[in-house]
């Protein structure tokens, strides 16, 4: 609609950035109308750029959707390591920090928490994005089997343990990205 001031006028892009624009108005779709909505001709219309012109970095919407879930991957990645190396050297702190840094880095990036949790992503993951997944769970198996070794649940199996210490920050991460709970819960600070 000439005229109209929407999402095209609101999410320009700097020459040489496409890329990035791509991704980031990607994951804004994602958040205002869910991944069932993201188009590669939408996107190219919001930044007001030729309908070709994502394909000069992205294939298919397939291949978009496992680059935005690795740099999600690698946010969620980095947002625990931080709040393990800021919670000192205990053992146990660290792999409760771990979660809580998961749940805090879920809630404050939805979009991205919604496409690393969706089904279709991980039937259409690259090797980028394998690669990426299987580095954030070696870092918390390995955070799972140094608090067995200072004594936590020494006999469990580690790869179980590490199961069901995923399931609580996860699960937890998941109620809270649903609508059934109101802004005044989710914007409660989980530190």
């Amino acid at each position: 609609m000439a005229g109209d001031a929407g999402p095209r006028a609101q999410n320009t892009y700097h020459h040489g950035a496409l890329r990035e624009a791509l991704l980031t108005r990607a994951a804004e779709v994602i958040q205002e109308r869910g991944i069932e909505a993201l188009t590669l001709r939408g996107l190219a219309r919001d930044l007001g750029v030729s309908h070709g012109a994502p394909n000069r970095h992205f294939k298919s919407r397939e291949e978009l959707l496992a680059s935005l879930a690795t740099a999600g991957w690698e946010q969620a990645r980095n947002a625990i390591l931080y709040k393990a190396e800021a919670a000192g050297n205990d053992p146990w702190v660290r792999l409760n920090a771990m979660g809580r840094g998961y749940l805090k880095w879920a809630i404050e990036n939805r979009a991205l928490f919604a496409v690393i949790t969706h089904p279709d992503v991980n039937r259409f993951a690259d090797d980028a994005l394998r690669q990426t997944m299987h580095q954030l769970q070696d870092i918390l198996r390995e955070a799972v089997a140094v608090t067995q070794a200072t004594g936590r649940h020494p006999d469990a199996d580690t790869s179980i343990l590490t199961l069901y210490t995923n399931a609580v920050p996860f699960g937890a991460a998941m109620l809270f990205n649903h609508p059934v709970f109101t802004e005044e819960v989710v914007d409660r600070d989980i530190d």
